[in-house]
């Protein structure tokens, strides 16, 4: 399988991609070791970037064909989920259609069809309605064949069906809806929703809150009776369900009901907010209508993704304030929502009722600290977060730079955000002269896009970043313009109920260490191969000059002798762990 010229694809990722399509077998062989290690990175990290090029479908139609090992083909499947088309919804149905196909494959292209967020891919990704159709009828088919075997085989079936608005699965949940709970979620027919109502005894009690709001959010008025009259005779948890949903469509005259249920319960005051909030709200039922946009992003077009986003956070959060979600899976599609809506503050809502999503939302967390000034919280965020250098370029943009140096002492990689933390923190706290010497000797490494050689910064990667997508990563621009563009990045110092600076000249002390480039106590690594170069005798001057040789490109080496060859990715692992090259003429021999 080749590849094209990947244009529109940044040049590191096309790198890697091409580097891991050489170790797929083509022969049928197994999927496993150093090539599925490699094909997994790839499209976890190029997960933003790779559905730029719809050319990149063909990668996936090569690795689903029959001739292909089980794991390969499951692997395709996952590829083709950032390639929705018409012609990938076609082969699919056919992976699906062909009884020979192994369970995994079945069960990948399940997921595969009925996937309709957009989440981390390319903003260009868009389900046509074309392909939505075939997916819909295939998905249909399975849900009836298991329907009319009375048994639900896949796991993947009833979450793909999530996705799902159609009459066709709406009939065939009405024909066995006891079957189908987990499969019942956002979206139904009327006609679906009032066999539902009339079978909710048949649904399995984990699911019936969920198909209770289905119901009501689809029936409206019309269900307001039916809550009322059975909501007497039910468990507890879904009595208050069906009276805060009657309250939502029916109005204050239902409050005296749920006053009755709540009498000698605990937490009465949060259950009365809630019934205020539904007062407030009316005819919304904000869990459905928010999981209704979650879950269709990448159908929805481009330019109405963030408006919506917005409005199904809000909605995916309103609950929260009076009870936790049942369900965890709600908190992870109400962080992509805030991550569709690009809100920090919307961040903050769902970190503070969901600490667990602080990852999920990690850089608008981050930035909404560092906006509203606060330090320690942001500087605790950034360890848990494994993002010391985000965090840090975050406190020097706002205001707070002997925090920001403090914090990017303690990272583990010389990022571009980093070194930009380090450049604008230093010059905002009255050191532009370090700053210069930042810029001019400690840039970071560029990313590799070849065998041959890691490029000076900025490299052939960057600068198509720069170019293409300067929003992804501000730091790259900033870095590549200099003083100017660093400084660019600087807002003003948050004032009201922020909290000071760091009181303290030692983090400005580490840097100066760093630029001052000693050799006593240091360690220095000696990397490649030496053979017109003498390495006994680089390793006495390394001994002479108070330093000492380690045996690997350990993190935290402070340098390292660049010997006759190395690989170029030994030389960027230094790099990017902040190892400097020993230059000409700092030790003998070198």
């Amino acid at each position: 399988m080749k590849l094209g010229t990947l244009e529109a694809v940044p040049p590191a990722l096309r790198y890697r991609l091409r580097d891991a399509l050489q170790l797929l077998p083509t022969d049928g062989g197994a999927l496993d070791g150093l090539a599925a290690e490699r094909l997994d990175r790839v499209i976890s990290d190029g997960e933003g970037w790779l559905g730029a090029d719809p050319a990149l479908a063909e990668l996936g139609y090569w690795m689903i064909e029959s001739k292909h090992s089980v794991e390969m083909r499951r692997q395709g499947c996952i590829w083709l989920t950032r390639f929705p088309s018409v012609e990938t919804a076609k082969r699919l149905s056919r992976v699906l259609a062909d009884s020979a196909t192994p369970e995994p494959v079945r069960e990948q292209a399940t997921w595969t069809l009925g996937y309709r967020q957009l989440r981390g891919m390319h903003p260009s990704t868009q389900w046509p309605a074309d392909a939505v159709q075939i997916a819909d009828e295939a998905l249909a088919k399975l849900a009836d064949a298991a329907t009319t075997a009375g048994k639900v085989a896949s796991e993947q079936l009833p979450h793909a069906l999530r996705h799902v608005q159609s009459d066709m699965t709406g009939a065939i949940f009405a024909k066995a809806p006891g079957l189908w709970g987990e499969a019942l979620e956002c979206f139904a027919t009327p006609p679906l929703a009032r066999v539902l109502f009339v079978s909710i005894g048949d649904i399995p009690s984990q699911h019936r809150i969920r198909v209770l709001r289905l119901i009501a959010a689809t029936l409206g008025e019309e269900a307001v009776p039916l809550l009322v009259s059975r909501s007497a005779d039910v468990a507890i948890d879904e009595q208050l369900e069906m009276l805060f949903l009657s309250i939502t469509f029916g109005g204050e005259k239902h409050l005296p009901r749920l006053e009755a249920a709540l009498k000698g319960m605990k937490y009465i005051d949060l259950l009365r907010q809630r019934a205020k909030w539904h007062l407030q709200h009316p005819k919304v039922v904000p869990t459905v209508r928010g999981l209704r946009v979650a879950r269709t992003t990448a159908v929805t077009a481009p330019a109405d993704r963030a408006p919506r986003c917005r409005q199904a956070a809000d909605d995916l959060g309103a609950l929260t304030k009076f009870t936790r979600h049942a369900e965890a899976y709600l908190y992870t599609m109400w962080g992509w929502a805030v991550r569709g809506a690009g809100d920090p503050a919307r961040a903050r809502e769902l970190v503070l009722a969901h600490p667990e999503s602080q990852h999920l939302v990690r850089e608008l967390y981050m930035e909404d600290l560092a906006r509203r000034g606060r330090v320690k919280q942001l500087a605790a965020a950034a360890q848990t977060l494994h993002g010391a250098d985000a965090g840090a370029l975050h406190l020097a943009i706002w205001g707070r730079p002997f925090a920001a140096l403090e914090l990017a002492a303690t990272a583990r990689l010389h990022t571009p955000e980093l070194v930009c933390a380090r450049a604008l923190a230093c010059y905002r706290a009255g050191r532009p002269d370090l700053t210069t010497r930042i810029l001019a000797e400690d840039l970071p490494p560029a990313e590799i896009t070849d065998d041959e050689s890691v490029k000076s910064f900025p490299g052939p990667h960057e600068q198509w970043m720069i170019e293409r997508a300067p929003a992804a990563r501000p730091a790259l621009a900033a870095l590549a313009k200099g003083l100017a563009g660093v400084l660019e990045l600087a807002e003003p110092a948050p004032i009201d109920a922020a909290e000071p600076d760091l009181a303290s000249l030692a983090p400005l002390e580490a840097v100066m260490r760093r630029l001052g480039r000693g050799f006593p106590g240091a360690t220095v690594y000696l990397a490649g191969e030496f053979k017109h170069l003498d390495k006994a005798a680089i390793t006495a001057a390394i001994e002479k000059a108070g330093a000492r040789v380690v045996s690997g490109p350990f993190p935290g080496t402070d340098y390292y002798v660049h010997g006759d060859w190395c690989l170029v990715q030994t030389i960027a692992q230094l790099e990017r762990q902040g190892t400097r090259r020993v230059k000409p003429g700092e030790l003998e021999g070198v």
